[in-house]
Order: structure tokens, then C-alpha cells, then sequence
């Protein structure tokens, strides 16, 4: 089996769509090659508050944010989470991010997908190399420039991994059918059972098929409800498969802390922002 549909499916949704709230600006480009990946930068304020915090929604993703503020630069690593969650988010600070498609991540220091998944930490030491970028980051004033540099650092240096054959073929089956398919019927496909395809999935991302289809699922409704504010709930429902509106306005809830009504006020609310750019490097 080959990752040729893995490698070239770039239509993974990678929203957060909380990020642009409380900062000055906000800016983000969906790049679709070498890789898809979205960058993305934005500037905080100043308040009393040692930090701020923001609210992360599931993704699949994994997100590489570089900082700086006036304690100096740093480095955090989101992995996806599997539920809404407040992360912080420091104050009067620069921020340059990376959110890269499912199943991609950038191997530093032994780190695997599988153990960065649902989890948010600070690299404790910025070494010469990492100096070194940021040094060269200042030095960049658009969105551009910060990302021809973090190519030319880190895609040589840092591997850009991707996930083994087997797993790379479930995202993209996932991926293409929105998240409405069924974990038995891609291994009755595959010649496997549903618990080896499963096993060797988790092995790779740290979260099960069915859990990642279920993110799918959602991020295509975010994605929905964010380009077409003026629907109504039932539209969304029906347009990615949910038959249930009791377990619709459940799930969403818990991916986004908020019912799926509040949710569309918020993007009827914000429909001047342009959440994606799209990019062809």
C-alpha cells in the first residue's frame, strides 16, 4: 500500500477559530505545498494578567508556535486535543504559528505525534539553532517572509515526518468522506480487522479512527458554519451526515465549549474576518 493520496490530500480542515479573539491583529495562509500546512500570526495584548487563555478546539493537528515577549523567545507545542480546552496564551507577546495537516509533525528531540496528542508544553531550553531562527524571525515583517524562513530551517534540519502507509491511508479516506465512514468498512477494504487498523492508527496519532472521524466531522461543520453563517442548524446537520440533533448539539458542545447556536452568533458576528487565505507555494 502506498501514501499517494495521503501526500497529496490537502483539503484537511485545520480551524481554530478562537485564536483571532482578544489580539490586535490576526493573520493566517494556508500553504498546500510541500506540505499542507497553515501559518498563521497574531499580536496580544497588554493587561494586568500574568497570561490570557483561549479556547482550542480539536483539529487533528498538531501546532508549533514560536513567541516573543519581553521574557525573551519560546517555543510550544499544541498537540490536537479531544475536547475543548483553554490554553494560555501569553500577554504583549509576538506569535508566528504552524499548524500542520493530520499525521504530520515536526520530529524534535525524539518527540513522537503520538506523545504530543491532548498535550501543551514550553521546549525548557531554546538552543543556538532555535536562536538562531528567532534571531532571523525579527528581521521578517510579513507573513510571507516567516514562512519562506521556516521552511528554509526547518523542513532540511527537522524532519517533516508523516505517518506510516496504513494510517496515512485511513486520513485521507476519513478526510474524503467528512468524517462519515464507517471503521469496519475500511477494513473490510483493507483486508484487516477493525482492531489491527485500529491499533496501528493509535500507535501513529495517539487518538482512535472513530475519534478522528468524529473531528472530521466537526471541523467540516466549523468549516460550514464559518462560510456560510446564514444557515440554519438543521442545514449543517443534514449537509454532514448527523441524523441526531441531540448528539450534534452534544459533540459540538464539547469540542467548542458552546452550543452549536451560540456558536453560529459567533461567526454571523465575525463574518468580515477572512479566516483562510489559500496558498500555493
Amino acid at each position: 500500500m502506498k501514501n499517494i493520496d495521503y501526500e497529496t490530500d490537502s483539503h484537511f480542515m485545520l480551524h481554530q477559530p478562537f485564536f483571532q479573539e482578544g489580539v490586535l491583529y490576526y493573520q493566517e495562509i494556508m500553504y498546500t505545498e510541500p506540505y499542507q500546512a497553515l501559518f498563521y500570526e497574531f499580536q496580544t495584548t497588554t493587561d494586568d494578567a500574568s497570561n490570557q487563555n483561549v479556547t482550542y478546539i480539536p483539529s487533528g493537528c498538531m501546532d508549533i508556535l514560536f513567541i516573543h515577549d519581553g521574557n525573551g523567545n519560546h517555543v510550544e507545542f499544541l498537540g490536537s486535543s479531544i475536547e475543548a480546552k483553554q490554553i494560555q496564551r501569553l500577554s504583549d507577546a509576538s506569535y508566528f504559528g504552524v499548524r500542520l495537516k493530520p499525521g504530520l509533525f515536526l520530529s524534535y528531540q525524539g518527540m513522537t505525534l503520538k506523545e504530543i496528542t491532548n498535550h501543551e508544553f514550553y521546549l525548557e531550553h531554546i538552543g543556538e539553532y532555535l536562536s538562531a531562527f528567532f534571531n532571523q524571525l525579527g528581521d521578517r515583517h510579513s507573513l510571507f517572509e516567516k514562512i519562506e524562513l521556516f521552511h528554509s530551517f526547518f523542513d532540511p534540519k527537522i524532519k517533516v515526518s508523516d505517518v506510516n502507509d496504513l494510517t496515512g491511508y485511513i486520513l485521507s479516506e476519513i478526510n474524503l468522506s467528512q468524517g462519515n465512514v464507517r471503521i469496519r468498512d475500511l477494513a473490510k477494504t483493507l483486508h484487516y480487522s477493525e482492531r489491527h487498523i485500529s491499533r496501528i492508527f493509535q500507535d501513529s496519532m495517539g487518538i482512535t479512527p472513530k475519534t478522528f472521524a468524529r473531528i472530521v466531522r466537526f471541523q467540516n461543520v466549523v468549516d460550514s458554519i464559518l462560510q456560510h453563517p446564514m444557515l440554519s442548524l438543521c442545514d449543517y446537520m443534514s449537509e454532514l451526515g448527523y441524523s441526531d440533533q441531540a448528539h450534534f448539539q452534544r459533540e459540538f458542545k464539547q469540542y467548542t465549549g458552546i452550543t452549536p447556536r451560540r456558536f453560529l452568533s459567533y461567526a454571523k458576528n465575525n463574518s468580515s474576518i477572512s479566516y483562510i487565505d489559500h496558498c500555493i507555494a
